[in-house]
């Protein structure tokens, strides 16, 4: 599957864009999937969210392998302060397999996996700095 790392900041903020940002990209099809929240394996990292409740609801959502809603996955993400690791795989009901993943890496990217060329198209069009991972 294609991906595209994400390395603008964002505004107002001294982080780079992260799964908050992502989200809103993803649009309609994001709210009506469900979401599995993970650590990132290949760099060998737990969830690690900054923000209060709704961090420690996705870190424990993490480990419960349970999928979330799209729609309280917004809400939560949008409650913390920085997603700094994270894979959140998104599934359409009947599906086995995400059909879009997003990476927060250690605050210093986020990436977009997918098959789906509109929703890459929007990662592309939305931010200015977007590289095709290797």
């Amino acid at each position: 599957m294609p991906t595209l790392q994400i390395h603008d900041l964002l505004p107002s903020k001294d982080v780079v864009a992260d799964p908050r940002a992502v989200l809103a990209v993803l649009g309609e099809r994001a709210i009506r999937a469900s979401w599995e929240v993970a650590g990132v394996a290949r760099y060998n990292e737990a969830v690690m969210i900054a923000g209060g409740e709704a961090a420690d609801r996705l870190e424990a959502s993490s480990g419960s392998r349970s999928r979330v809603s799209g729609a309280l996955l917004s809400e939560l993400v949008h409650q913390t302060t920085q997603v700094i690791w994270g894979e959140f795989a998104a599934y359409e009901e009947g599906e086995e397999a995400p059909w879009v993943t997003v990476r927060a890496i250690d605050s210093s990217w986020c990436e977009v996996e997918t098959d789906d060329e509109e929703g890459l198209d929007h990662v592309r069009r939305t931010f200015t700095d977007v590289w095709v991972a290797a």
